[in-house]
């Protein structure tokens, strides 16, 4: 996109307004649901030319500040969000160099996944992609740059940018160049707005500071003209890569099939969630209705001094009243209404069911339909089959951003930062299963396997310590043959003379002699 002086900004086209969208749901929170749907929607202050759902089309849309009504807002948004990085990234994957764990790796390649381990750790980068994976569920992708400020931190430091606060270029479907800005101070009422832009393209990143207004980009100003971007170059030479990646939640975008853009998880099932809480709006409402009421005639109520009526509820039962108990109108009737809490329960559980199956996930993920159950994890793994193959879909994405980044993160280590390490090196990625089966569900597998003479020590190890190191199964294996006199053994001299051994397949089996030695015929 060619960004010019005075331009409309943010510049919105109609995935820009989804993901305002589905930012706002992510938010879980109920005035900025309301606002986005009754102001930015209804009033459509920000000319949208897009046709998306107006005030009187959804539940939000209806709600009216100051108008006393009862108002739930059901967070599924965020759940979703936070389960779809748990099944990524809650454990932190594995990431080893290729060349480090070869039988004859050099010191070099050590060194450098010594140093690595050290970098991904003390940089929060396991956090950091954490962190994205979950934004990135919630609005349809995001991106993560590097930095790196010496008196920070020694590393280089991954940092996670929002998609909704980035302009792509992207060139058969590869990011090319990305410009990220944010808003860096402005007014009370937004007549002055400094942002900066910085644009990201190979070897290089382009800082500019615009001062504007709300919703327009206003014209550039020196760096120097704001405290907070005092200290900024207005160009950075770096090393000959575009140092930021782009990660797309899921792909194909079923809103636009030709965008680059990933799609949210929340794509499509707007309506249902705002079903959902129109439902819970209505059984908390439906509760609030329901309070027992005692109702009374107006006789039976002592006038204040200010003129207003009361009753003392603690001394009904004692206080006499002047009344005809044969008059049907003089009776004191208490009044209790029902709580339809049964319907409500069951529309709500229909609701989530659909909203989570549709998002991609199994009901199961979100603690729904698992009363009473104790399941292993080979039969979790069945139950949430749905949930794991949505896992699957985005590591597909995940792998090859997480192995980019470390890939970056070694070239700055070394060209901008003190790192001396190799930097041409083929990054392996494992990330885990999530699920934890006991110690008896392994080994019954892995007695199988032996049973069946279908693995080796080295892979029966594997299976055993999946997260240990090349160096710590080989030694595990060498104790194994060792302790079943199983391992290599070397002949008394050190040399093995096949002219000198003699094989006699007529001995006897019962011990006796046998005939060519001129024993007993």
């Amino acid at each position: 996109m060619n960004i010019v002086e005075n331009m409309q900004w943010p510049p919105m086209g109609f995935l820009d307004w989804k993901m305002a969208e589905h930012s706002a749901w992510y938010s879980g929170d109920a005035e900025i649901l309301s606002n986005f749907y009754t102001m930015y929607l209804s009033k459509n202050v920000l000319n949208i030319p897009y046709p998306l759902r107006t005030n009187g089309e959804s539940f939000w849309g209806r709600q009216i500040k100051n108008q006393g009504e009862i108002v739930v807002h059901v967070p599924i948004a965020g759940d979703i969000a936070e389960t779809s990085a748990n099944f990524l990234f809650a454990e932190a994957p594995i990431i080893k160099i290729a060349e480090a764990h070869e039988q004859k790796a050099s010191a070099g390649y050590k060194t450098t996944q010594e140093e690595m381990d050290k970098m991904l750790i003390e940089n929060h980068f396991f956090r950091r992609i954490l962190e994205g994976a979950e934004t990135c569920a919630g609005i349809g992708g995001g991106y993560i740059k590097i930095a790196w400020d010496k008196d920070l931190s020694p590393w280089p430091i991954p940092v996670v940018v929002q998609a909704d606060r980035a302009i792509p270029e992207f060139r058969f479907g590869i990011l090319t160049a990305v410009t990220f800005w944010k808003v860096i101070d402005m007014d009370d009422h937004e007549s002055k707005v400094y942002r900066l832009l910085e644009r990201y393209e190979r070897g290089a990143i382009i800082s500019t500071l615009y001062l504007g207004t709300g919703d327009k980009l206003g014209k550039k100003v020196d760096l120097k003209s704001h405290p907070d971007t005092k200290d900024i170059e207005e160009t950075v030479e770096t090393v000959d890569e575009l140092l930021a990646v782009y990660i797309p939640n899921m792909l194909p975008n079923r809103l636009d099939r030709n965008s680059c853009l990933g799609r949210s998880d929340y794509s499509g099932i707007e309506g249902l969630m705002d079903s959902l809480d129109e439902v819970f709006s209505s059984w908390i409402k439906d509760i609030a209705l329901a309070q027992a009421k005692i109702l009374l005639p107006e006789s039976y109520m002592a006038k204040m001094d200010n003129g207003k009526m009361k009753y003392n509820l603690d001394q009904m039962f004692y206080v006499k009243l002047d009344m005809d108990p044969t008059v049907e109108g003089d009776k004191i009737t208490p009044q209790q209404f029902a709580i339809r809490a049964d319907e409500f329960e069951k529309t709500s559980l229909n609701l989530l069911d659909r909203i989570i199956t549709s998002a991609g996930y199994s009901p199961q993920s979100f603690g729904l339909n698992i009363a009473g159950r104790a399941e292993s994890g080979t039969a979790l793994s069945m139950r949430e089959r749905k949930s794991f193959a949505t896992k699957g879909k985005k590591e597909n994405y995940w792998k090859p951003a997480v192995k980019r980044l470390v890939q970056l993160m070694l070239l700055v280590y070394n060209e901008e930062l003190a790192g001396t390490v190799e930097t041409d090196v083929n990054v392996n990625i494992a990330l885990n299963d999530g699920i934890t089966n006991n110690l008896q569900e392994t080994a019954a597998s892995v007695k199988m396997l032996s049973d069946a003479m279908a693995a080796s020590t080295e892979t029966k190890v594997k299976l055993l310590n999946p997260n240990w190191t090349d160096d710590q199964v080989q030694a595990e294996v060498d104790k194994i043959l060792e302790e079943n006199g199983l391992g290599p053994q070397e002949p008394p001299d050190g040399n093995l003379d096949l002219t000198q051994m003699k094989f006699n397949k007529n001995k006897p089996k019962g011990g006796g002699k046998n005939p060519d030695e001129g024993g007993d015929k």
